[in-house]
């Protein structure tokens, strides 16, 4: 990686001469000491961390920023979703009907005293039906398109801190590079692949990529090399790698970058997931539903035909009209069976289902719930039963305290037949110096922090169920709470007397 796991990477950097073997690379302690490990002389060094152009790195590892997709232009949209079955044959329909509604109307000569014939007008009825189901449906597409770009680009807009030249900078993810040094706490989302380099009692959830919410124990990669030196047979607790995507439950520490961007896990998952959607039940229903309405329309438009047909031939030496008149009244017979056709086919089914779909798609998006498929409405509502094996998914995922004794003293909310002390009568029992002597040693005595956003604690889960329950005491915010504690350090004496212990 041409780093030091000391100091990070350079800010000096550009360019890296030489290279690094396979055997160097693979040399257990081997550690580069002729490349850019130096740190930053400058005085004032730059706020972000970069100066240098890191030009080979980025060659070699890329960044840690995934290639946008090109936006689907309003004319593509609007072929997707014309590109239907029944809209097609709505189309053929439409083109027919319109035809002969004009031939009726000027192609064939009428008396002045009948009314003008107006089947034309069912034809532009097809047709206007078919402009609204396209713009509908792409102009929907297209919207919440845009707003999912925004969305996501303001979602993978935050920054981490990363140690260079041995200072601690506050960088942007898309900044991160592969050899970073990347600090790690409570409540963090991993930007990167990497290994972990140093921490304490680091806990990660990688539900992200195993689909499981459990926390996983991390140990440094040179503890793990120790441990399989010293024939350590539990290979699950050997776990130094950090996957990007991830959270850290508990503990601190610092890993080394590895892999960014898209030959990270995660940016793998994000990658593969870009691919075109796959026609939704509905639309698979409705293809079929046209096909039969394509096959049973012209056979009986056929047979109708040919009856009529047979029909006016049987008829043709006993009748004395002119040539024209005789072609007039077979272009009746197939003006009558094309019509069979137009009429079987419904021209309101894609009119309503799009307009019920956009009209779901803003429900939901009253309800903060973004759609980006217009048809995806319909697929969660064809959701009959759904089965999962995950505690987070049909729970809130979140720990609370429901049984607890102090002293002779004691709660359990957990039972419902009344006969135990409820929380709200344990917490009346207690005196003011009680409540407090809880609050503080909860609050003090733990890594979780609060997040101003929401007032939600981030960190183990068992340490938030404790400060959750300390708020039920009367516990303030807990950043006043343990800036108030008055906490008295352990402080050495000399070696023949005896250490005095904190209070």
């Amino acid at each position: 990686m041409r780093t030091n796991i000391d100091s990070g990477l350079s800010i000096d950097e550009s360019n890296l001469d030489g290279s690094v073997s396979f055997d160097e690379a693979t040399a257990y302690g081997w550690k580069f000491s002729n490349g850019p490990t130096k740190a930053h002389n400058s005085a004032s060094p730059p706020a972000n961390g970069l100066i240098g152009s890191f030009a080979d790195r980025i060659r070699v590892f890329s960044n840690n920023a995934l290639p946008e997709k090109k936006a689907t232009s309003l004319l593509k949209l609007m072929w997707m979703a014309y590109n239907d079955k029944i809209l097609w044959l709505l189309t053929a329909a439409a083109a027919i009907s319109l035809a002969l509604g004009l031939y009726e109307l000027f192609g064939v000569e009428h008396d002045p005293t009948d009314p003008l014939s107006i089947d034309w007008v069912e034809g532009c009825a097809i047709c206007i039906a078919i402009v609204v189901v396209v713009l509908v449906g792409s102009s929907n597409d297209w919207q919440k398109e845009r707003a999912f770009v925004k969305l996501n680009s303001k979602k993978n807009d935050r920054e981490v801190k990363v140690m260079r030249s041995g200072k601690s900078f506050m960088v942007s993810v898309h900044d991160i590079l592969a050899g970073d040094l990347i600090h790690m706490e409570p409540g963090d989302m991993i930007p990167a692949d990497g290994i972990l380099i140093s921490g304490h009692n680091v806990k990660c959830d990688e539900s992200s990529a195993t689909g499981e919410s459990d926390a996983l124990r991390k140990t440094s990669g040179e503890r793990v090399f120790q441990l399989l030196e010293e024939g350590h047979a539990n290979m699950k607790e050997l776990d130094p790698f950090i996957v990007s995507g991830s959270k850290v439950l508990e503990g601190v520490g610092t890993y080394l970058v590895t892999s960014v961007g898209v030959n990270s896990s995660y940016g793998k998952i994000l990658m593969a997931m870009r691919v075109e959607m796959a026609p939704t039940p509905l639309q698979i229903k409705l293809d079929g539903l046209a096909s039969a309405i394509a096959k049973l329309g012209t056979a009986a438009a056929g047979f109708l035909f040919f009856v009529l047909l047979f029909r006016f031939l049987a008829g043709l030496s006993s009748n004395t009209g002119s040539p024209s008149e005789k072609a007039s009244q077979f272009m009746d017979i197939l003006i009558v069976a094309v019509t069979v056709i137009v009429v079987a086919v419904p021209e309101g089914l894609p009119l309503a289902v799009t307009l019920a779909l956009a009209f779901a798609t803003t429900r939901m998006v009253k309800l903060n719930n973004l759609v980006r498929i217009l048809k995806s409405c319909e697929t969660m509502g064809n959701a009959t039963t759904v089965c999962s094996d995950k505690t987070g998914t049909l729970t809130t995922n979140v720990m609370t305290v429901v049984t607890g004794t102090f002293g002779g003293r004691s709660f359990a909310d957990k039972n419902n037949t009344g006969e135990d002390t409820r929380m709200a009568t344990f917490n009346a029992q207690l005196n003011e110096a009680e409540r407090r002597e809880l609050i503080d040693s909860i609050s003090i005595n733990s890594t979780a922090f609060e997040n101003d956003a929401d007032g939600t604690f981030v960190g183990s889960k068992t340490e938030t169920a404790l400060l959750s329950f300390a708020r039920a005491l009367g516990m303030g915010p807990l950043s006043q709470e343990r800036s108030n504690a008055n906490v008295v350090q352990l402080m050495p004496f000399d070696s023949g007397r005896k250490c005095m212990g904190a209070v």
